[in-house]
């Protein structure tokens, strides 16, 4: 039983190392990226687990394609199943990291999250994943999680992918200050440029030929 309880303490240990880890990582990466200070004033407080399509995890600050990213993906976080969330991904480069003159653009913004259950939220922005414009080089995506105090009524109207109108130019900040939701609970970030997907999804969503 001595052993037992030695190997139960041990992994604890280690599972808590692990996590500390983590969080770390997620504050040094978000200041080598220079999210903080150009869009958030603190760190999330943990590291957002982010897996797309069921077949890979998000490693914070690598690359990946527009069409590894085009499907939404699954969160997973420190979630209390009795608290409500709010999850906002945004690129803080649009059309371009030397110009973001359109900082940020929403890509995905959903509300009163039941726990980890972003499927049961309210959505005012439906996911849709990156898309650089050509020659644009290198761009930067933010997933957060916020917590509120209580399930909130929005006053956001919800917002139609086809129409640029309220993805532009979202301020993430003034977002959490306005429904009192404070630092991030948990965060993460990962690069992305155009590939040949771009073309097809800006076909999808505009009607138009990049």
């Amino acid at each position: 039983m001595k052993l037992v309880g030695l190997i139960l303490l041990l992994l604890g240990f280690l599972a808590t190392a692990s996590s500390q880890d983590e969080n770390d990582s997620v504050r040094r990466i978000m200041k080598e990226m220079e999210i903080v200070p150009e869009i958030l004033d603190e760190p999330p407080k943990e590291l957002l687990k982010i897996k797309y399509d069921n077949a890979f995890d998000i490693e914070e600050g690598k690359t990946y394609t527009p069409k590894e990213l085009k499907f939404q993906p699954k969160l997973d976080w420190s979630a209390d199943s009795g608290s409500f969330y709010t999850v906002v991904m945004i690129c803080p480069d649009a059309p371009n990291r030397e110009n973001p003159m359109y900082r940020s653009w929403l890509h995905w913004l959903v509300v009163n999250v039941p726990g980890l259950d972003v499927m049961k939220g309210q959505s005012i922005s439906d996911y849709f994943g990156p898309l650089p414009p050509k020659d644009s080089g290198m761009q930067r995506y933010l997933i957060l999680v916020y917590q509120q105090s209580d399930k909130l009524d929005f006053d956001e109207k919800k917002l139609e992918l086809s129409n640029a109108e309220g993805h532009s130019n979202f301020d993430v900040l003034k977002f959490a200050q306005k429904y009192e939701m404070g630092v991030p609970v948990a965060g993460n970030i990962f690069q992305s440029r155009w590939d040949d997907y771009v073309p097809e999804l800006m076909r999808m969503l505009y009607d138009v030929n990049e």
